[in-house]
């Protein structure tokens, strides 16, 4: 480590790497123990970091994952239904074909957020940042 700034040295991580990729790693790492946590029975997953995680073909259909951050996250196929994602920040995040029916989104940042064959028609938005950057009401 660099003795002024606490980060890897130059020499060892001189392209970047591990500042670039590790967060992402980790944070799919904390993604499969959810899914796996999810498969024992838990639902509770509130603030967890999940930024730039893919997540496809999984149920999460119940689950809290209010406060948690999957910004730039790629979501594909997921069961959201009944999903409390109060103040879930889903910034620039890719969405295609999740299940969003009776989803709680109240106070999400959905900003920049791609949504494809994903409808919020019968979710929750009071407070919601919407993909336009619109406030819903």
């Amino acid at each position: 480590m660099s003795a002024s700034s606490g980060r890897p040295s130059d020499a060892f991580d001189k392209h970047g790497f591990l500042s670039r990729y590790a967060p992402a790693i980790i944070n799919q790492n904390r993604a499969d123990q959810m899914l796996a946590d999810y498969a024992k029975g838990r639902r509770d997953f509130r603030r967890l970091d999940l930024r730039g995680v893919t997540l496809e073909d999984v149920n999460l259909a119940g689950a809290d994952l209010s406060g948690s951050d999957l910004s730039n996250a790629t979501l594909t196929n997921v069961d959201l239904t009944n999903a409390k994602l109060i103040e879930v920040k889903l910034i620039n995040a890719e969405l295609t074909g999740v299940q969003l029916h009776q989803a709680n989104l109240s106070r999400a940042n959905l900003r920049g957020a791609t949504l494809t064959h994903t409808s919020l028609a019968t979710a929750a938005l009071r407070g919601t940042v919407l993909p336009n950057g619109r406030l819903s009401d």
